[in-house]
């Protein structure tokens, strides 16, 4: 992680899916046990997340880029009505969430790699993103929002540049909520910005 890394013209693409990246590497699965430290959910509540998604009754919920699945489990706990969608670009974290004894319990809890969720464009009543916004590549943003029926929602959750945290990645990889929405807005939606956490932007975004 040298410095540099993530500013306006310093990007350095490994691969053609991180392009437009503002976080370079991908996220390394060794340190999964760093998404579900339980220190995270204090400042990440998931009921309040949850509450945000407003996910309609007997819909179809993406968490992208699930990890382990710190949130699509809870969700698909919370909510037997809806089919969560746990989706992530690498097999090792859907391995690590298959492992987990409460993901085998749920039946409303699918497992899908971003390679196979073609099925699902156009399918997707809510699109959770939770702290991705900031890894997201061009291709993934399309990607994501090929996932929306015309009046389905993104949640983006993100770690906030604006503000000073002694947690999550360097400010620079990250961005503040203006930056953010326009990121958004550049791919064809329309962004509102909810109430923040407090290390975190939430935005919601629909098609415009």
């Amino acid at each position: 992680m040298g410095s540099g890394h993530g500013h306006h013209g310093h990007h350095h693409h490994h691969g053609h899916d991180r392009h437009g990246a503002k976080q370079p590497e991908r996220f390394d699965p060794a340190r999964a046990a760093l998404l579900d430290d339980p220190k995270r959910l204090e400042y990440m509540p998931p009921a309040k997340i949850f509450e945000l998604l407003d996910a309609p009754g007997g819909g179809t919920v993406v968490d992208f880029g699930t990890g382990t699945g710190t949130f699509a489990i809870p969700l698909a706990e919370n909510r037997p009505d809806l089919t969560v969608l746990a989706l992530d670009e690498q097999p090792e974290m859907l391995k690590m969430l298959r492992a987990k004894p409460a993901a085998a319990k749920l039946p409303n809890l699918k497992l899908v790699l971003n390679e196979e969720a073609r099925p699902y464009a156009a399918k997707v009543d809510r699109v959770l993103a939770i702290n991705v916004l900031h890894e997201l590549g061009d291709d993934a943003m399309k990607e994501i929002t090929a996932l929306l029926k015309p009046d389905g929602a993104i949640l983006f959750v993100d770690w906030n540049s604006d503000v000073e945290r002694p947690v999550g990645p360097p400010r620079d990889h990250t961005y503040g909520t203006a930056e953010a929405i326009r990121r958004v807005e550049s791919f064809g939606l329309r962004a509102e910005t909810l109430a923040p956490l407090p290390y975190h932007y939430v935005i919601r975004a629909k098609r415009a």
